[in-house]
């Protein structure tokens, strides 16, 4: 996110186990502190959802360049959402990777409770009509507080990062999110292990032995921030102690792309800075000719 640091300090926001899982089914009736987050669109969630479920879909959370929302934005959408982050959160939906990201997020802004419901919930809609109603959005104005503290300690920043990793301080490993074949052809972080996101299930089963750094706890990024943020909710819903590098590759390699994608000496290419000159020539030679031409 680009809205500087989070507000509390580390001692006000620790981790609780279990505050991020997956259940296989939506329970029914609802427990009474719980509150339906459904990930769709939101024209399909605002027609038909879950009684009293409210629609967060992830373009919500996200700007119109696919960057993370500033937390400011979040709170104030959580509460216009009616959330006080005090509700166990029942994320629902019809795709994975939306879920997911969605739980992410809530569980960073500090909700104290977030299930995600495997079971489709269109399908589960279907064999619970007395369970269906219109979803609600977001109002005019907040309609509730939203008072959970982020869990800021669990955000990696790309400088804090990048001074990990050439210190080597941190006493945890990187974990890439992204598939195999863009680790190895596009590159990855320096020290990153691949471990794609798609080879894994959700749940609290155990990883295989030597799959995950050592120690366990790890920073995991994906792609860009939306891949990350899910990638993270993943790993934590399987118990890993995961902290999450939310501008992923895309970020770490925008801020090193000079020396990236600086041509090697021997591909036959300019580099960079000789053919910024040359254009800068061509433009001065054709603009004296044109004051030439003008003259007669």
């Amino acid at each position: 996110m680009h809205a500087g640091p989070l507000p509390g300090s580390g001692a006000r926001h620790a981790v609780t186990p279990g505050a991020l899982t997956a259940r296989a089914a939506m329970p029914w009736p609802l427990p009474a502190d719980s509150v339906v987050v459904d990930t769709r669109r939101r024209a399909v969630c605002e027609r038909q959802s879950v009684t009293g479920a409210v629609c967060l879909n992830p373009r919500m959370l996200l700007t119109a360049r696919g960057e993370l929302a500033s937390w400011r934005n979040v709170r104030w959408l959580l509460g216009a959402l009616n959330m006080t982050g005090a509700e166990t959160a029942l994320v629902v939906g019809d795709h994975a990777r939306r879920e997911d990201f969605v739980a992410g997020m809530l569980y960073l802004a500090g909700q104290r409770r977030v299930d995600v419901i495997a079971d489709p919930v269109s399908a589960w809609l279907r064999h619970h009509p007395q369970a269906s109603g219109a979803g609600t959005t977001r109002g005019v104005f907040r309609e509730a507080l939203y008072t959970a503290w982020p869990r800021t300690r669990l955000v990696v920043l790309r400088h804090e990062l990048a001074a990990r990793i050439r210190h080597g301080v941190g006493g945890y490993g990187i974990v890439d999110g992204r598939s195999r074949l863009r680790y190895q052809q596009s590159g990855h972080i320096p020290g990153a292990q691949s471990l794609p996101m798609a080879g894994l299930g959700r749940g609290r089963a155990s990883l295989s032995p030597g799959r995950l750094p050592k120690p366990a706890a790890v920073v995991a990024y994906g792609a860009g921030p939306y891949e990350s943020v899910a990638y993270f909710a993943r790993l934590r819903m399987r118990a890993v102690p995961a902290h999450v590098f939310v501008g992923g590759w895309q970020d770490w390699i925008r801020a090193r792309g000079a020396r990236i994608l600086r041509p090697h000496p021997s591909s036959g290419l300019p580099a960079p800075d000789k053919a910024l000159a040359a254009v800068s020539a061509a433009a001065a030679i054709m603009t004296l000719v044109w004051r030439m031409t003008r003259r007669r």
